[in-house]
């Protein structure tokens, strides 16, 4: 296990949000970790940060790993006991967000994605590869932006300050 600093407001956090999950059941099994696809990349090892998670002992600011899930939800798929690891590691992400820890590449695109609605940038390269796929150039009308920003503004996006 990584040796982490105890958190005593991450388990005020858990209890108070998290009280009606199923992460309390969690007898750490590892059929998690066995089925993740980024712990073969040396990415998440899911068990481990749930076991962090329920000891209160991960520092959300400092803690790298939770951005290396993909989101695959084989985690959850596998999950007999119904934890629902990656929503965990769902919570875990927006409790790093709110106190700031954003890899520097997933602030970029939430940015581009506030500032144009696009998630990758609009280059010629793009305009190419879209003309060899036959698909039509993207133009974000001001309704679509409009829409961008009611998602963003009721969103824990739109709470972060970007």
């Amino acid at each position: 296990m990584k040796k982490s600093v105890f958190d005593p407001m991450l388990l005020t956090a858990i209890r108070e949000v998290w009280s009606d999950l199923t992460l309390w059941e969690c007898h750490q099994c590892g059929q998690c970790s066995a089925v993740c696809p980024s712990l073969s990349h040396g990415g998440i090892r899911i068990r481990e940060i749930i076991e962090r998670v329920m000891l209160g002992a991960i520092n959300v600011e400092k803690e790298d790993a939770i951005w290396s899930c993909m989101m695959c939800q084989s985690c959850t798929e596998r999950c007999q006991l119904d934890v629902n690891p990656s929503f965990i590691v769902t919570l875990v992400r927006n409790l790093a967000s709110e106190r700031g820890h954003i890899p520097k590449h997933y602030l970029e695109e939430a940015r581009l994605f506030i500032r144009t609605g696009l998630s990758f940038p609009k280059t010629g390269l793009t305009k190419k590869m879209r003309s060899e796929m036959k698909l039509d150039d993207i133009d974000i009308d001001q309704k679509t932006m409009d829409e961008v920003k009611f998602i963003v503004n009721r969103t824990r996006l739109g709470r972060l300050g970007l």
